[in-house]
């Protein structure tokens, strides 16, 4: 007898990632457009270093980004947001609740787009790329004449599915669970820290690059050496889990 595979999201949440992908094709070329954005990788050969600091490597970054989205990356204004407050107030002594920026924000005014970052996403590559890429897709969503599924509300979860559906998947899907170990000897603290960038689980991450790596025919063993485990592991039930239920994805086909 085997074990029943099941899906790492619920059933409402996985009807609504089909529906948007659904959308998503039928606004961006259907699968041949699809196909178009090759799988990214946190690596230097899709991300090559700028040999910047700083506001300039930032705006270097947005460049790659923008390009590997097809967008002209000369109407963006980038921004950097001011430092969030220092929780560590002194070596025993770290204050709770301190309130945090958010990675990224877009606005548009005219045909300028303004993208702001926080000063933690400059510092991590990973995860710059992923607020850029996030961001970008806002503007990519104004050639749609119609919202996506679920409507303004969900306006931003479906902007995370087409980070996916343009190939940087697992840049956003390593941010949804940063979980690491930390110490600071200058200040004597040491201790867990838990991040979470976006709006998808890494469970939905998995179930998207499942998705999309059906659909594209792409490989899912490579995104193994690059994505940290969870993601991995949701990545490849949830690719069984398809496998064996081709029905899920046969509307997306046609």
């Amino acid at each position: 007898m085997f074990w029943k595979i099941s899906a790492t999201i619920d059933t409402g949440d996985e009807e609504w990632q089909l529906e948007t992908w659904r959308w998503l094709l039928d606004h961006f070329g259907g699968l041949e457009g699809l196909r178009a954005y090759p799988l990214l990788f946190p690596s230097h050969g899709d991300f090559p270093k700028s040999g910047l600091s700083g506001k300039a490597h930032a705006g270097f970054v947005l460049s790659q980004v923008a390009e590997k989205l097809g967008i002209d990356p000369a109407p963006f204004e980038l921004i950097e947001q001011e430092p969030d407050i220092d929780p560590v107030a002194a070596p025993l002594a770290v204050v709770q609740n301190v309130p945090s920026g958010p990675a990224g924000t877009y606005s548009a005014q005219g045909n300028r787009h303004r993208i702001t970052v926080s000063p933690r996403q400059v510092a991590d590559l990973e995860q710059l790329i992923a607020t850029l890429a996030h961001e970008i897709c806002h503007p990519i969503f104004f050639s749609v004449p119609e919202p996506p599924p679920g409507g303004e509300e969900l306006e931003e979860f479906a902007t995370d599915l087409a980070v996916a559906f343009f190939g940087f998947g697992i840049f956003g899907g390593n941010g949804s669970f940063n979980f690491q170990q930390f110490r600071d000897d200058g200040t004597g603290t040491q201790g867990w820290s838990v991040q979470r960038l976006g709006y998808l689980t890494q469970n939905e991450w998995g179930y998207a690059l499942a998705v999309r790596a059906h659909l594209t025919g792409e490989d899912i063993a490579p995104i193994k050496d690059h994505a940290n485990d969870g993601l991995w592991l949701n990545t490849k039930k949830n690719f069984r889990y398809l496998e064996r239920n081709t029905d899920k994805l046969e509307p997306l086909r046609s």
